[in-house]
């Protein structure tokens, strides 16, 4: 957004000559991204128009804008963890690209020359790998969960975090191979399957059917915001993945599993962004799967508004041949944003 914006947001507030609480909502929404400029123009409108606030607008703007300074330094911190971090990752990417060389990927399974050679030349051609940790620099006044707050969004994905790689978030459970996905279509097993939802107080809880069966080979988008007592239980007909999937910066292809939830952090429902683990990405989105077969690719929005502003990523369909998938004739990526 713009100091304009800012501007335009105290005149429309002020047009019946009374700005109250919740005008101050949308007067902070109006700034988008919080940069210094802006910070200073909310400040300086406020004074402007302190005559027509009503004081319970006045304390709540002054609070609001006293937690923008805050959040500021504290996205900067992390960008500079982040920045510390790349020296290691990016050097360990290397390593792991070294053509002929025997290396595995971070779920142990050997890396194809194949899948270096793609990575390898999409970097060279000025592709990045990112981490989905970093922060955009500029506040956010968020009125979009719950109670509103000022906040900061990642830069490659709106859900910034850092996840711990186990149970179902494990490098070795996550990974998506020809060869994983062929075995799990083939091999009778033993697990539980979704059956439905109870509602147990206020929350719903998922209930399961135990079966034995083999894998359906189908990735497609799941979810629900009921809690899971098994994190490794499957959706409908056995599916084992929900859509959301990244490409990691060692070339291998990861996807959230079907409960969407982890033993690592059982209280959060597992995004694109639970995938990056403290390791770099070249690519997030969704990914559908039917019989084995790759019949979609879409690229996150926020990765496709970097796009639109000239930043470079790998080619994942490119990445997901080299592995050896079969890909639906003719398949490219969608654009998401």
């Amino acid at each position: 957004m713009a100091v304009s914006d800012v501007k335009n947001a105290f005149r429309t507030a002020a047009q019946d000559r009374r700005i109250d609480a919740k005008e101050v909502d949308t007067i902070l929404s109006s700034a988008g991204g919080i940069s210094v400029d802006e910070e200073k123009a909310l400040k300086d409108e406020a004074a402007k128009y302190q005559s027509q606030m009503e004081p319970a607008a006045q304390a709540k703007l002054r609070e609001k804008l006293g937690e923008v300074g805050q959040v500021r330094s504290y996205a900067a911190n992390v960008n500079r963890r982040v920045e510390i971090d790349a020296v290691k990752l990016s050097a360990e990417v290397q390593q792991l690209h070294t053509a002929g060389a025997a290396t595995k990927s971070f779920g142990g399974t050997t890396i194809p020359e194949a899948v270096k050679t793609v990575v390898r030349d999409g970097l060279a051609r000025g592709a990045i790998a990112y981490d989905v940790r970093e922060l955009k620099p500029d506040p956010v006044y968020d009125t979009s969960h719950g109670e509103p707050h000022v906040t900061v969004e990642g830069k490659f994905n709106p859900y910034s975090q850092s996840q711990q790689a186990v149970d179902t978030l494990a490098f070795g459970y996550t990974e998506l191979t020809p060869k994983k996905i062929a075995d799990d279509m083939n091999t009778p097993q033993t697990f539980n399957v979704l059956k439905g939802y109870k509602q147990v107080g206020s929350h719903q809880v998922a209930e399961f059917e135990r079966v034995t069966m083999k894998g359906n080979g189908r990735i497609t988008e799941l979810y629900d915001e009921a809690s899971w007592s098994d994190t490794k239980a499957r959706g409908p007909g056995g599916q084992k993945y929900a859509s959301n999937f990244a490409i990691l910066a060692d070339g291998s292809v990861h996807a959230v599993p079907a409960s969407r939830r982890s033993a690592g952090d059982p209280g959060r429902i597992l995004t694109t962004a639970s995938l990056g683990r403290d390791k770099q990405m070249l690519f997030n989105g969704h990914l559908h799967l039917e019989g084995g077969v790759v019949t979609y690719v879409g690229m996150s929005g926020r990765l496709c508004k970097l796009q639109d502003k000239g930043t470079a990523f790998v080619d994942p369909i490119a990445v997901l041949k080299a592995w050896g998938f079969e890909v639906k004739p003719g398949l490219t990526v969608t654009n998401e944003g």
